[in-house]
């Protein structure tokens, strides 16, 4: 038999997010996102250490699975039920005999009306949209890389109004976050390859990377844009070698400097962003390499 090859999927990886807050991991395929989600969830195979914490008690398995919830890209939905019997039936497994038939069934048709679910309550799970499935199955991983404009920003905004009413943190994760969804961001977390290039702020996100000579050009997408400055550039062998040593910079850069920034707190002064340079007609373009300025 040959021998197993390991290696680190996450380095030093610390962040924090509170009720009320949504938190987007942003990174490219293989940048660690999915990989921090199950160290999260406690479903990661294989060795970890540190510490995840969650109201000040050390998460566990059980913890995570009484107090959170968790759903992947794929989820599969009993057929034959329509959109108000999968949540009740749902609702039976989480909440079990604790909570009376009325309360459950007042719950469900609470959850529909905030997910704008209401007006699909007796369609079958067969026959909906793909952006009323996503709500359906709504939860701490959010897939919208495969819904269109609209449908992305109604299920992003139905989670940061679902965080802030209820007092519930989401943590998500985006490959190509649109410039229209930034204002329901509370918090950013850029990955690549495992180490972080920032993590904190939204409103903050700016300042830092303008302090350390990476302004956003005006009228771009700061949230692709970053995710660019993040991304290791693999059209030929001189780019791959100059962005992998520019990426390394930022994140030693961070982790001398982030600290600020990583515990910053979020003020909600509703969706007004004045110094954010996006235009939702403004494509953005993936050409961002440039040396790092010491």
């Amino acid at each position: 038999m040959g021998s197993v090859k390991t290696g680190v999927i996450l380095k030093d990886v610390s962040l924090e997010v509170n009720g009320g807050e949504v938190l987007a991991i942003l990174g490219s395929k293989g940048s660690g996102k999915r990989a921090l989600l199950e160290v999260i969830s406690r479903r990661a195979q294989g060795p970890t250490r540190g510490q995840i914490i969650l109201n000040g008690a050390p998460m566990s398995l059980r913890l995570f699975q009484q107090s959170c919830g968790y759903v992947t890209h794929k989820c599969d939905l009993l057929p034959g039920l329509n959109v108000e019997q999968t949540l009740y039936y749902a609702a039976q497994l989480t909440i079990g005999s604790q909570v009376s038939r009325y309360m459950k069934r007042s719950r469900v048709k609470q959850v529909m009306a905030d997910l704008a679910l209401s007006q699909v309550a007796n369609r079958s799970t067969d026959d909906i949209t793909q952006s009323e499935y996503r709500r359906l199955m709504i939860g701490a991983q959010l897939p919208t890389w495969d819904l269109d404009p609209l449908n992305t920003y109604l299920v992003i905004s139905i989670l940061s109004n679902h965080a802030r009413k209820y007092s519930r943190a989401v943590v998500l994760t985006m490959e190509k976050p649109r410039s229209d969804v930034f204002p329901f961001l509370d918090r950013v977390t850029y990955l690549c390859l495992g180490d972080v290039v920032y993590t904190g702020a939204t409103r903050l996100m700016l300042h830092y990377f303008r302090s350390i000579g990476f302004p956003c050009p005006e009228l771009e997408n700061p949230l692709m844009y970053y995710l660019c400055l993040s991304t290791v550039d693999r059209r030929s062998r001189e780019r791959f070698i100059e962005s992998n040593h520019q990426i390394a910079a930022l994140v030693e850069k961070f982790k001398l400097e982030g600290g600020p920034f990583r515990k910053s707190a979020v003020k909600h002064e509703g969706h007004k962003f004045d110094t954010l340079p996006w235009n939702r007609n403004i494509s953005v373009g993936w050409d961002y390499l440039k040396r790092f300025k010491t």
